[in-house]
């Protein structure tokens, strides 16, 4: 299958290795600020519980069968930390300052590059471009932008933690339609995420190309009927290409 560029007038991005890298590393690096945050308030917890914790909240939204794809509320994750952890039931207060720690620590650990910035200016002159992201706090993802200096590219960026549900859910998808007033076919989806991003694209109707760069720290596998990508490229560069900017 090959990606068609005729029909496309919008190219919408995910967020978390596509256009930054997000992958264990910084997941790491963002869990242990968190866990500085929350010793501070409360003691040094169990770190396998901790991690067991921060683990089990990421992959919240594909459990069941089949999976409900709900997002988390970042309050009620960041409070259900605190009474799993330490049995204690966290104040507003509390949790108006952890929630801003998150905030902060996932800002800190996202660097931009310039030669995505690059990109984005080219495509810019031809394309709408919009942001699709998986995360449960809308507002890290737009400081985020506004610090790595992607944000004036986009026309939208929707996020799932305002939606209430997470890539590839349908109803996800059809918000950036909704967004971009455009008609699936008219819409190119690049993303890393097998699943959230190129299943959930494919079967929006959209074009959809897999970011191979960076290895995600949630891992789901091809599976039986599965739909392919349009193309498959490890460096945006290769986009711009594809597109003929």
């Amino acid at each position: 299958m090959l990606l068609d560029p005729t029909p496309v007038k919008a190219v919408v991005f995910d967020y978390g290795n596509t256009l930054i890298a997000f992958g264990r590393e910084q997941v790491d690096q963002f869990d242990a600020l968190l866990l500085e945050a929350v010793t501070a308030e409360f003691g040094p917890p169990d770190p396998a519980q901790y991690k067991a914790r921060r683990d089990a909240d990421r992959m919240f939204p594909y459990q069941g069968d089949p999976p409900s794809y709900r997002e988390n509320d970042v309050r009620e994750m960041t409070a259900g930390l605190i009474r799993e952890v330490y049995g204690r039931e966290p104040s507003a207060e509390t949790l108006d300052r952890l929630i801003a720690v998150r905030q902060e620590a996932f800002v800190r650990v996202v660097r931009g590059e310039p030669q995505v910035l690059d990109v984005l200016a080219r495509l810019s002159a031809r394309y709408r471009l919009a942001l699709l992201s998986n995360y449960p706090d809308g507002d890290a993802i737009r400081a985020s932008l506004d610090d790595t200096g992607i944000a004036p590219f986009l026309k939208h960026a929707l996020v799932s933690g305002d939606l209430g549900l997470c890539k590839p859910h349908p109803d996800v998808f059809r918000a950036a339609l909704d967004a971009l007033a455009l008609p699936p076919e008219a819409v190119l989806f690049v993303g890393d995420n097998w699943l959230a991003d190129v299943q959930g694209a494919r079967r929006a109707g959209m074009q959809a190309v897999h970011f191979r760069r960076w290895i995600p720290p949630e891992h789901f596998p091809e599976q039986p009927g599965d739909l392919t990508p349009h193309a498959t490229i490890t460096a945006l560069e290769e986009l711009a290409s594809l597109l003929g900017v």
